[in-house]
């Protein structure tokens, strides 16, 4: 049987209420209604996270045949841990406001936010992607740490830790001066650890 647990920690129906999307959650009644409007689940080894146009908000695959690899995410799970994908770009907020989507599992909570492929694009553009990356990871953490306060709830009550991952196309290079000065300021900001990358160890 599935255990859900940690989404019922998460007390999303009072902590989110007013948010402007009163009519989803309206619709859930039972803790089993949370998997249907808010989040999807998987358990096994391998999957893959992508940011689907169709859907309309991140998703689980399981074949990437076809699907653009610079907004696809590889989770490797080696001990086969329910993984939870918690649907916030365009299901929770407005779209284009908040990060896409967030990887729950234990109690890790991993923001996302994926980015077009930068290649061959001038050094100011790429800069400019990362800024809004960071910021709209950093918005996410910011509004729930203040949602949940204003709950009388400490977040890192619900999870053990957050972190925080922008996905780009490998063909970015990785550990440029640009990406170690977004840490840094990210890392200043929410004193979270933020990373990049194309892949996710779950431990």
């Amino acid at each position: 049987m599935l255990d859900i647990s940690l989404l019922n920690k998460l007390s999303i129906k009072s902590v989110f209420v007013g948010q402007g999307f009163d009519a989803l959650l309206s619709q859930i009644h039972s803790e089993q209604d949370y998997l249907v409007a808010l989040f999807e689940t998987e358990k096994r080894g391998v999957i893959w996270i992508t940011d689907d146009a169709d859907a309309g908000h991140s998703i689980f695959v399981t074949d990437t045949k076809g699907v653009n690899k610079d907004k696809l995410l590889q989770i490797i799970n080696p001990n086969i841990k329910t993984l939870f994908l918690w649907h916030i770009d365009g299901v929770m907020f407005k779209k284009y406001s908040k990060c896409d989507c967030a990887l729950l599992h234990d109690k890790l909570m991993h923001l996302i936010e994926f980015k077009a492929n930068a290649k061959n694009e001038s050094d100011d553009s790429i800069q400019a992607n990362y800024e809004k990356a960071s910021e709209q990871l950093a918005l996410s953490f910011e509004k729930f740490e203040e949602l949940y306060k204003n709950h009388g709830q400490d977040i890192f009550s619900v999870f053990d830790d957050i972190d925080a991952m922008i996905v780009f196309d490998k063909t970015v290079p990785q550990d440029d001066a640009y990406q170690k000065n977004i840490i840094s300021k990210f890392s200043n900001r929410t004193l979270l650890k933020l990373s990049f990358g194309n892949e996710l160890k779950v431990e």
